[in-house]
C-alpha cells in the first residue's frame, strides 16, 4: 500500500519516467523502501487507471519514445489524505532478525559468522549512506537553496543513518555475547542444546541488557 503514495509524493514534486521513480527508490528513498521495477511498473498503471496519475510520451532523438508520469489533481487529494491520516503502528518484518531467533538450531561457528557477515553489510550500507548525505549537503550548500521537501528528506536520511549505526552496535554485542556463551550450543545427552543453570550467566547476561535495564 505505502507504494503507491510513495510515487504519489515523487510524482507531487516533478514528473518522472519509471526508471526515474526507480532510481529515487534506490537512492535516497532505499533507506526506509525498497522496490523492484516489476512492482513499481504495474502500480503506475492502476494508479493511472484510477486517475491519480497522468503518462506521455516524449520523443527522444536515437531513443524510443519516453513515457512520463505526472499526478493529477485527484492523485494529490489522495496523497493529502494519506500524510493527514492517524499514523499506523509499524509492521515490523526484518529477515535477518527471524534468522536470528531460531539460530540454536546451528553451530554456534555459523552464528558467529553470521553475525560478522550481517556487520560487514550493515557497515557497508552505513558507509553508502555517509557518502549520500556527504554529496547531499554538499548540493545543497553549492546550489544554495533549501525547501521543505529538502529539510524533510534529510531527517529521513539522518534517522536511517542512527539505525545502521544502532543495527552494527547490536551485531558487535551480540557476537561478544554468543562468544562468552558458546558452550550452550554443546550438545549433550542427546538434546538439541544444553542446559545450564543461568546464574553461570547472569553477569553477562545482565549486562547485555544494560542499556534497558537502567531505563
Amino acid at each position: 500500500m505505502s507504494l503507491r503514495f510513495g510515487i504519489l509524493g515523487l510524482l507531487s514534486e516533478w514528473e518522472a519516467s519509471g526508471y526515474d521513480i526507480k532510481k529515487e527508490f534506490d537512492d535516497l528513498m532505499s533507506i526506509f523502501w525498497h522496490s523492484h521495477l516489476s512492482q513499481i511498473y504495474p502500480e503506475l498503471n492502476k494508479l493511472e487507471k484510477e486517475k491519480l496519475i497522468n503518462s506521455k510520451y516524449i520523443a527522444q532523438e536515437g531513443k524510443p519514445d519516453k513515457k512520463i508520469y505526472t499526478i493529477t489533481e485527484k492523485g494529490k487529494e489522495e496523497l493529502m489524505n494519506w500524510l493527514l491520516a492517524p499514523i499506523e503502528a509499524p509492521k515490523l518484518k526484518d529477515a535477518f532478525l527471524m534468522e536470528t531467533f531460531f539460530m540454536d538450531n546451528i553451530p554456534v561457528d555459523e552464528v558467529l559468522f553470521k553475525l560478522n557477515m550481517y556487520k560487514k553489510e550493515r557497515t557497508q550500507r552505513l558507509e553508502k549512506m555517509k557518502k549520500i548525505m556527504s554529496e547531499r549537503l554538499k548540493s545543497i550548500k553549492e546550489r544554495n537553496v533549501m525547501k521543505a521537501r529538502i529539510l524533510m528528506s534529510s531527517v529521513v536520511l539522518k534517522r536511517g543513518y542512527e539505525q545502521e549505526l544502532q543495527y552494527i552496535k547490536w551485531c558487535e554485542e551480540t557476537i561478544q555475547l554468543v562468544k562468552s556463551c558458546s558452550n550452550l550450543w554443546e550438545k549433550k545427552e542427546g538434546r538439541s542444546s544444553t542446559i545450564l543453570p543461568f546464574t553461570n550467566f547472569e553477569v553477562i547476561f545482565m549486562r547485555y541488557f544494560a542499556d534497558i535495564l537502567e531505563e
